[in-house]
């Protein structure tokens, strides 16, 4: 099952993209309080909550996870449309204007639109199995 999260072969349905979505995006979520919030509360009250070399090693190892599992997770789901990954790369450019439509278009996309029937290119139907 876990690395099942890791992978980018193959082909993955609506309803387990929507599933590994919200868990990729809880973990950037609990990764960023825990880099932010012990900084944050040693800046205000002057005491360190823990070591912050402590929670900055585990907030990017939970930042990193959740960011390689949202991007394997459309990956797979691109393949299940039948696209090719490079349609992600308008989501990666450092420009504002451009990534974050893009991001909102594709995450969209990838949610509701239906894989292709049968097999294609990159493995059979998730859903025949």
């Amino acid at each position: 099952m876990l690395t099942d999260l890791l992978v980018i072969d193959g082909r993955m349905g609506r309803a387990r993209y929507a599933r590994i979505t919200l868990l990729s995006m809880m973990l950037v979520s609990f990764g960023a309080t825990m880099l932010i919030f012990p900084w944050a509360m040693s800046l205000a009250n002057g005491v360190e909550l823990m070591p912050l070399g402590m929670s900055a090693f585990f907030a990017l190892i939970l930042l990193s996870m959740g960011l390689w599992m949202a991007v394997a997770s459309s990956i797979r789901r691109m393949h299940d449309l039948g696209w090719s990954a490079l349609w992600l790369t308008p989501c990666i450019v450092p420009v504002e204007f451009v990534a974050v439509p893009a991001v909102l278009v594709l995450s969209i996309l990838l949610s509701f639109m239906r894989g292709n029937q049968g097999e294609n290119v990159y493995g059979p139907d998730p859903l025949a199995a």
